[in-house]
């Protein structure tokens, strides 16, 4: 793993096209440089409060707000003017760390030649989740302008989504082919891969891809615990910020019967939290999901037997059953491919059915995938896929018709203020608006799909 060494390289704002020659024109530069990519790669994952974790789950139907009563993802009301500012500060963020990658991998061919070379394919592989979130979270139509050491900034027009997803799956074939000397960078690269060619529907090369990555194969994101780059995820999940709703608008799921999410009833009735969390049985806090320095599983083992499973499904192989129950019966206990503590036989029996029919096959995987991939972002890209891949109407996906907000006791004693509304369309995030004034070559979002 890696060490999070903050510097002065860091910039958490808007990405900067200026990098003093003097920091980084040395092999000791160039490696600074790469923690400050590493760094980085926190801030789309928990070390930012608009991170994919937290915006995915708004808008889809894995949290909604605990505290916070506006217009926004949990609303479905992201073109709304007054929604539009996480979706801003997540497209920043998302290209932060995106351009921190491409000059921390320009630096070290520069300047440190010495270094290893998997370095960089560590780094290629960071470029390529921040474009498969692009292609997962955002609108048709996103540019990936490239910066350059040298000041110069190779402006980009917008990119649809399947050419997001294209892009991407250059990007990880590069970092497999850079990155050969790590197998865990190799290992990390593949699972992005297969998960972006998920998105194109390519599922035969998508198993391919995963086909040698083992189950207790895990990639971490390490945070500081400390002022610096700390999870800010986990933390928010200690202050009643987030609340999981069952069935929340009608057809999500319903999360608290399953032991893989990890959920306890919350003071209301009908909302529940993250183990361990503020609740009516006392206020000590889950060491396990709670610390600033918890890592995040940027990608498994246990993904790549999902992504094989939903390719076997594709191709009409009955494997897939057979994969999500080894899934149930060995990721379980002390196992590295278990994302949560307290999962046993007794409480995930390795006993699931086919239901007989297409429609309801892929329904059940859909549901393992999204109790076994609980809050790692990838439920918005699960719902997208299902709308444009396996063509489901969108309203049957994403939270719809009227906006349950019940109380939060004891900070609220009165529902939200959208409580009774009707929840809105949006099923992607937006640009940044400025990005029309700083990039001519910018032609706003193509459309509006999943």
């Amino acid at each position: 793993m890696f060490a999070c060494s903050p510097s002065s390289l860091v910039d958490v704002q808007a990405p900067s096209t200026v990098v003093d020659p003097s920091l980084v024109n040395t092999s000791a530069g160039a490696i600074e440089l790469r923690n400050a990519a590493l760094a980085a790669m926190t801030l789309p994952v928990g070390g930012s409060e608009t991170n994919v974790i937290f915006m995915g789950g708004l808008l889809t139907d894995e949290v909604t707000e605990g505290v916070y009563a506006y217009v926004g993802p949990d609303e479905r009301r992201l073109s709304d003017p007054t929604g539009r500012g996480e979706s801003t500060q997540l497209y920043s963020t998302l290209h932060i760390a995106r351009t921190h990658a491409q000059l921390a991998r320009q630096a070290l061919q520069q300047f440190a030649p010495a270094s290893p070379k998997a370095w960089q394919g560590e780094l290629l592989a960071f470029e390529g989740y921040t474009v498969l979130w692009f292609a997962e979270y955002y609108c048709s139509g996103i540019p990936l302008t490239a910066l350059r050491l040298n000041d110069v900034s190779q402006l980009s027009a917008g990119y649809t989504t399947q050419e997001l997803f294209a892009r991407s799956v250059a990007l990880f074939d590069s970092a497999i082919v850079v990155g050969a000397d790590s197998t865990r960078f190799v290992n990390m690269a593949r699972i992005g891969k297969a998960r972006a060619l998920l998105g194109l529907g390519e599922f035969a090369a998508a198993d391919s891809a995963v086909r040698d990555v083992p189950t207790d194969f895990v990639y971490l994101i390490q945070f500081a615990p400390s002022s610096h780059f700390p999870n800010v995820f986990a933390q928010y999940q200690n202050l009643y910020y987030l609340r999981v709703q069952d069935n929340e608008g009608g057809n999500g799921l319903a999360w608290s019967t399953d032991p893989r999410p990890g959920l306890v009833p919350d003071q209301s009735a009908s909302t529940f939290l993250r183990s361990g969390k503020y609740n009516v049985v006392g206020t000590s806090m889950d060491p396990y999901t709670s610390k600033p320095g918890t890592p995040f599983r940027l990608a498994d083992g246990l993904e790549a037997r999902l992504i094989q499973a939903e390719a076997a499904l594709a191709a009409g192989d009955a494997s897939w059953l057979t994969t999500l129950n080894t899934l149930r019966a060995t990721c379980i206990g002390s196992a590295v491919c278990a994302p949560v503590p307290g999962l046993t036989t007794a409480n995930l029996p390795a006993t699931l059915t086919d239901p007989g029919n297409d429609a309801s096959r892929l329904d059940l995987l859909f549901k393992e995938r999204a109790m076994w991939l609980y809050l790692t972002g990838h439920r918005q890209g699960d719902l997208r896929r299902l709308a444009h891949v396996y063509h489901r109407p969108i309203e049957s996906l994403w939270p719809t018709g009227t906006i349950v907000s019940p109380a939060f006791p004891p900070l609220t004693s009165t529902p939200q203020n959208e409580h009774g509304l009707p929840y809105g369309t949006d099923v992607v995030f937006l640009p940044d608006p400025t990005e029309s004034v700083n990039n001519p070559l910018y032609a706003g979002c193509y459309d509006f799909n999943p």
